[in-house]
């Protein structure tokens, strides 16, 4: 009986954080209201709605594939908030068939996505459901460190019932460590705030946890007194699956303080409640006690029928789980395949992707190059003008200097003819005189 309120008591911040009593009728509602949504956020939320009403009725198949649908439509509107909800119905999926990786691997994306919106609360609860999962695989430092993450957020928002959740939760903890001192501080802590918030369901899980405690702690009469304030209200609140599982644990304990009478009195109402709810798992720890209450009273043969039942609910459990581990295979496996197969549609547009940009990279560079090419013969081109124009005002320059001195040449030769023009007598001149001196001798 134990075992059995261990593993309840394990999933309880996941059954806190997407709580509801879900009914056949609701489910038809959703679906009518789904025929008629437009493509937009109602319907991703009535998809999530959907299919956690589905998760909690066991159709984890269409759980799934309902969180797919909200998914694919939430990112098309771009509402995160709407894909971080499915990340997490479909993490409790995955936690509740036993698969923690992948469980893990989704809680976490709902984490990253909550934390970029700021939605404390969710973020609080991803945390803890990352904290179950740890804890549930027996890693205790990481599950607690998640619970404590979680507390101080919800301590932070001064939101009492999640306070209670995650204190219970660290009591836990410290319980499967066998820390009884802490584990009960912690669980008394939970209980005042649940009596202070008036929440018989939390009160009722906190009672019990407290005498579970009690219990490892060989302190029988304390324990009892707890798993029967559990009984009552539990009773009250008529949730017979409470009632059934208490009344599993109320009778081992009366059967190991010899009060064999009451102990068969409890099992009787646990194991009527079992098979009304089809919980065959209780069923079966109810027959196991029976067996070995009738063993203690020397009721052999009852012990022996009760011994034999419970063999064959063990293998009908086992049969169970063997199918419903070829089912998680085969929702794996398809899983992965789709997974693969997108991965490879990611991986051929990545090399699409990846050869375009290497494409216009090539085109970038020989058009630089081109670039570069025309530049440098602007240049040379520019440069041979500059010294072609450069060159010809010079050689024009030279012949101004040059014509300049050819006038000033040519000049100086005109002015020198003048001047011996003006000197020289001329030849006729000489003549006569030659002629004239010649006379006079």
């Amino acid at each position: 009986m134990k075992n059995i309120l261990k593993y309840i008591l394990s999933f309880f911040l996941i059954l806190a954080s997407c709580y509801s009593f879900a009914h056949q009728s609701k489910i038809d509602s959703l679906l009518s209201l789904l025929k008629k949504d437009k493509e937009d956020t109602n319907k991703v939320n009535h998809l999530n709605k959907l299919s956690n009403h589905l998760r909690m009725k066991g159709s984890y198949d269409s759980c799934i594939l309902y969180c797919n649908n909200a998914i694919q439509l939430a990112q098309q509107l771009n509402f995160n908030k709407g894909i971080a909800y499915a990340y997490t119905s479909i993490g409790i999926v995955y936690d509740e068939q036993g698969n923690y990786p992948k469980a893990i691997d989704f809680y976490f994306k709902a984490l990253k996505m909550e934390e970029a919106l700021g939605n404390k609360i969710r973020v609080s609860n991803d945390m803890g459901n990352i904290g179950v999962v740890y804890q549930e695989q027996g890693d205790y430092p990481k599950a607690l460190d998640f619970y404590m993450k979680a507390l101080k957020i919800t301590e932070a928002l001064n939101n009492k019932n999640l306070i209670a959740i995650n204190l219970s939760n660290i009591g836990i903890i410290y319980w499967n460590q066998a820390d009884y001192p802490k584990a009960l501080d912690y669980d008394f802590k939970a209980l005042k705030i649940a009596e202070e918030l008036d929440d018989k369901h939390l009160q009722a899980n906190t009672l019990c946890n407290i005498g579970i405690v009690y219990y490892n702690q060989h302190d029988y009469p304390k324990a009892l007194d707890y798993y029967l304030k559990t009984f009552k209200i539990n009773e009250k609140l008529g949730d017979k699956y409470g009632c059934a599982v208490i009344s599993g644990n109320i009778g081992e304990l009366y059967t190991k303080t010899k009060k064999y009478s009451e102990a068969e009195k409890y099992l009787l109402y646990a194991l009527k409640i079992a098979k009304e709810t089809g919980v065959m798992n209780n069923e079966m720890e109810v027959e196991n006690e029976f067996a070995d209450l009738y063993s203690k009273t020397n009721r052999y043969q009852l012990a022996l029928e009760h011994y034999k039942r419970a063999m064959i609910l063990k293998d009908t459990l086992f049969n169970a789980d063997k199918n419903k581990e070829i089912t998680r295979k085969e929702m794996n496996y398809e899983f992965e395949k789709k997974e693969a197969a997108a991965a490879a549609v990611a991986e051929k547009e990545k090399a699409v992707s990846a050869a375009e940009t290497k494409r216009q990279r090539i085109v970038l560079i020989l058009v630089s190059c081109f670039l570069i090419l025309v530049l440098a013969f602007a240049g040379f081109i520019y440069r041979a003008l500059h010294i072609t124009r450069k060159q010809k005002t010079l050689i024009e320059k030279q012949k101004r200097f040059v014509e300049e001195k050819q006038k000033e040449i040519l000049d100086s030769i005109h002015y020198a003819r003048r001047i011996q023009n003006a000197l020289l007598p001329t030849e006729k001149y000489i003549t006569k005189s030659l002629k004239r001196l010649m006379k006079y001798n």
